[in-house]
């Protein structure tokens, strides 16, 4: 393919940078511990491609080949994959590397990349990722909450709800419990597989921790968050039905714990711009918000079209195998089975 590489060689989007603390070029997604976690739990190959202009780089991706079709991801299964390139000749050697494998491509960058000419691109947004500044702590962030915020996040323990944290496997395993419960009768989507929260757990030990909030002793809310680089990742949630409402109290505990290990900031993860209430639930705590571009090339194979047949099925399947009628212990066999096609 015939590219043509622009004159453009300024930092990406500098002056942003310093509005998210934390070096997202070197964030959750690119540490071993999850990669190394997300080859056990859906036997990828994570590989690795260093730009000749920007040497000190190490960019991951992988090829994937199943039945869904040939392609290649930077990189699956993360929120974000920030390259870390500062300059469009490293991102059009980054593009032509990925394309050479003669496959559609996919791209999610935390900085939006630069304006570099190529017409086989295209740009998806519909992304947003909110971020919270604990760069001076949780008390001073807890005072920019507007006021009937913190009212919502006192009456929780007044309801007589208390927080607990832990690393226990068995902890992770009723974390892992409530997650499919929530993505089946909330979304109607399959779940994570427990091998991928095992695999997790296992290669970031203490650095992952499951938070509950719990009323008479038994779960009612909880959260995971990983520690890594000074940020404080929050990835995956789930109640069950109460009167308390207590997650919005739970977050606020979490950002405790989090400015008490000397977290920097509080990654609220990526949502899609037609999710209302999970939006909301974010907003209420003033957090920074960026808009996320994914970016996808076609590359030059015809595109088969079993895959999108293939495609076609998953979603027919994940709408029955999560019916109201479905048992969860299904669900969960089902997205131990499935979800590595969605990568």
């Amino acid at each position: 393919m015939a590219t043509t590489t622009p004159a453009l060689t300024t930092p990406v989007l500098a002056e942003e940078r310093s509005l998210v603390p934390g070096d997202y070029a070197n964030s959750l997604f690119h540490s071993q511990p999850w990669q190394a976690a997300v080859e056990e739990a859906f036997g990828l190959s994570i590989e690795t491609f260093t730009p000749a202009s920007e040497p000190d780089l190490v960019l991951s991706y992988s090829v994937i080949d199943d039945i869904r079709g040939r392609r290649v991801v930077s990189t699956p299964f993360s929120d974000f994959c920030e390259p870390g390139l500062t300059t469009a000749q490293g991102w059009v050697e980054f593009r032509d590397h990925l394309l050479s494998f003669d496959a559609p491509v996919t791209v999610r960058p935390f900085w939006t990349p630069p304006d570099f000419v190529d017409p086989t691109g295209e740009r998806l947004g519909g992304l947003l990722w909110h971020g919270i500044d604990l760069s001076n702590g949780a008390d001073e962030m807890f005072s920019r909450l507007k006021s009937k915020i913190r009212t919502k996040i006192r009456r929780v323990p007044k309801a007589g709800v208390t927080y607990r944290v832990s690393s226990a496997p068995e902890d992770i395993a009723r974390m892992h419990e409530m997650h499919v419960g929530l993505r089946k009768s909330k979304y109607s989507m399959l779940a994570q597989p427990k091998r991928f929260f095992e695999a997790l757990s296992a290669n970031f030990c203490d650095d992952m921790v499951v938070m509950f909030a719990e009323l008479d002793g038994e779960p009612i809310a909880g959260m995971t968050f990983f520690g890594w680089n000074d940020v404080w990742y929050y990835k995956f949630s789930a109640s069950y039905p109460n009167d308390v409402r207590p997650n919005v109290g739970l977050m606020m505990h979490s950002c405790r714990v989090a400015a008490e290990r000397g977290m920097q900031l509080v990654d609220m993860g990526r949502s899609d711009d037609d999710q209302p209430g999970l939006l909301a639930f974010k907003e209420q705590f003033e957090p920074i918000v960026r808009s996320l571009t994914t970016m996808r090339w076609a590359g030059t194979q015809v595109p088969d079209a079993r895959a999108g047949e293939v495609g076609a099925t998953l979603g027919a399947l994940t709408a029955i195998l999560t019916r109201p009628d479905v048992p969860d212990s299904v669900a969960a066999d089902a997205g131990d089975l499935l979800y590595r096609f969605f990568a």
